[in-house]
């Protein structure tokens, strides 16, 4: 190799701790980056802390016992004053143990970051990529790489992934650890960067990079994006390259590239910019490669495809091979109501298609017009139908209260939701993201950000409780139609009450739905299972699911 370049890369996933089974999932975007580092010539590792080890370093046996109690009393059925009663009760309990956990976790962190200098030393490496995340994923992987640069102060920093996405030079600004971070799509700048990236003055020529010069400024370098997704190369996933991949440690579902890119402008959404709206699919000849590649090397044969719009032509061809190839896999997708009347839904469920996730988000025509989803009731309608009909394990997702909602909209969604019959239902809070248009233009929806500085500094390390109800959630500092952000969390919490009492399961998405059946369980007994679990840090019933998952995987 050339001197000053970066031959030796270290790849590291720390998130923080893992809440959910997808938690556990392999990280494809490493798995992708170490493939085409391993294939310009260069050395790479991936360390992904995103495991069951993981989950056993951070709960103490003390603390899993309270939690498991203090789990049970939540899900406990009540109404009127005892359930009033166990939410007060409920708080201060999950406050400490929260606490609790968090020491355990600082703890957990300069142990990781110990191991990582000693990683670093033995091996020789040039160069740490940190793929960086919201909340304590973010707070960690800053700690992680101050470590390291204590004790290693020539080695070069770097960050990427869906937060620099979001946050741009407001990262590096608060973390000036960092070399330079990457935005939107990494494998090409990450193959620049080990080519020429070990100098500062290099930085200005390679693309998707946010970096300090020499002057103090913060530079942005042209953006570029992969234009023929075939060219991408496979990725990496061999034990030797990716150690957590070894064993049981993570769940062995893959996330595929299908597509890039979201032809769509989502007033709430952040795929557009991050992304492009330019879509960029893979040919059905590089996919089923990828598929067999796969099951070939590491035995896998269930996935979920990444893309957050993808075509309906694409999965049918790719569906039409598959069956036609007789190859055997599960897998799960995100499906678009718009254009629906394409989807072949029984050959793609006949190819092995388990569940699909449609963005529903509204039942009030009034509110997708707002949140310019471009469809019309009747498309969701007639889409969730169809996709039903054939068999598929039809999940919609509604945010609620968007900007404008009123109890009219509300009604008419509960009233969408109860007629169209959703195998489940995924509720979020509205969350006024970076860089989207709520963002942009906050008068125009009645958001009222409590100073953007602050905003985006809360926001940059808060984190999304997803396995609590949002009564437990830390509010943002944010208005939405004048209410404060609290009142918008209760609002939530009093429609998921409402969803229930339809009988419309919540919180099982299409990929933990397709974990489900490779686990041999019901869709809902796995959830609760995997909810309290993870919940409470119970590393036996999480490892014997990632087991039981794995052995159908393969």
């Amino acid at each position: 190799m050339p001197a000053g370049t970066l031959q030796n890369w270290l790849l590291v996933n720390y998130a923080g701790y893992p809440y959910s089974p997808s938690s556990l999932m392999p990280d494809n975007g490493l798995a992708n980056l170490a493939g085409a580092l391993i294939r310009a010539g260069y050395s790479a590792r991936i360390l992904d802390y995103a495991t069951v080890a993981t989950i056993r370093r951070m709960t103490s046996p003390d603390l899993q016992r309270r939690l498991s109690r203090e789990w049970e009393v939540l899900r406990r059925p009540g109404r009127g004053p005892l359930r009033a009663t166990r939410r007060f009760l409920a708080l201060p309990v999950l406050q400490r143990a929260e606490a609790e956990r968090r020491r355990l976790q600082q703890q957990a962190i300069e142990a990781i970051g110990a191991e990582l200098c000693d990683y670093v030393a033995a091996h020789g490496i040039d160069a740490v990529g940190f793929k960086l995340w919201n909340g304590d994923g973010l707070e960690g992987s800053a700690r992680l790489a101050a470590i390291l640069r204590q004790r290693h102060p020539r080695l070069r920093l770097f960050g990427g992934g869906p937060h620099v996405d979001l946050f741009t030079d407001r990262l590096l600004r608060q973390y000036p650890v960092f070399n330079a971070l990457a935005t939107g799509e990494g494998e090409h700048t990450i193959v620049m960067l080990a080519a020429h990236g070990a100098g500062d003055a290099s930085l200005e020529q390679i693309p998707n990079l946010i970096f300090r010069a020499a002057d103090g400024s913060i530079r942005f370098t042209r953006e570029h994006m992969v234009e023929n997704l075939d060219d991408l190369p496979l990725p990496v996933y061999d034990p030797d390259i990716y150690p957590a991949m070894g064993g049981d440690e993570k769940i062995k579902i893959t996330v595929i590239d299908e597509s890039r890119g979201c032809r769509n402008a989502c007033a709430f959404c952040i795929h557009p910019v991050k992304s492009n709206r330019s879509v960029r699919l893979k040919s059905i000849g590089r996919l089923l490669a990828e598929v067999r590649d796969l099951d070939r090397r590491y035995g896998f044969r269930a996935f979920r495809f990444a893309g957050s719009c993808t075509p309906y032509p694409l999965l049918n061809s790719f569906a039409e091979a598959v069956l036609r190839e007789r190859i055997p896999l599960r897998y799960a997708s995100f499906a678009h109501i718009r254009e629906s009347d394409e989807a072949a839904f029984d050959t793609i469920r006949r190819s092995g298609c388990v569940s699909l996730f449609f963005g529903i988000e509204s039942g009030s025509q009034r509110m997708l017009d707002s949140l310019n989803k471009g469809i019309r009731i009747e498309d969701i309608r007639r889409a969730v139908a169809r996709s039903k009909a054939a068999g598929i394990f039809t999940v919609g997702s509604i945010i609620f209260p968007c900007p404008g909602e009123t109890r009219a909209s509300e009604q008419e969604s509960l009233a969408l939701l109860k007629e169209i019959g959703l195998d489940s239902l995924m509720l979020q809070a509205p969350i006024v993201a970076p860089r989207t248009e709520w963002f942009r233009n906050p008068d125009r929806y009645r958001i009222v950000l409590d100073g953007p500085d602050r905003y985006m500094n809360v926001a940059m390390t808060w984190k999304v409780k997803l396995q609590l109800p949002p009564r437990f959630w830390n509010p943002l500092p944010i208005s939405i139609d004048g209410r404060p952000y609290r009142k918008i969390l209760d609002w939530t919490g009093a429609f998921a009450r409402q969803v229930a009492q339809l009988g419309i399961p919540t919180s099982i998405t299409d990929e933990t739905y397709l974990m489900s059946v490779q686990a041999g369980m019901g869709a809902t007994q796995f959830r609760d299972a995997a909810l309290g679990a993870f919940f409470s840090g119970d590393t036996d019933a999480v490892g014997s699911m990632a087991t039981a998952i794995n052995r159908a995987a393969s």
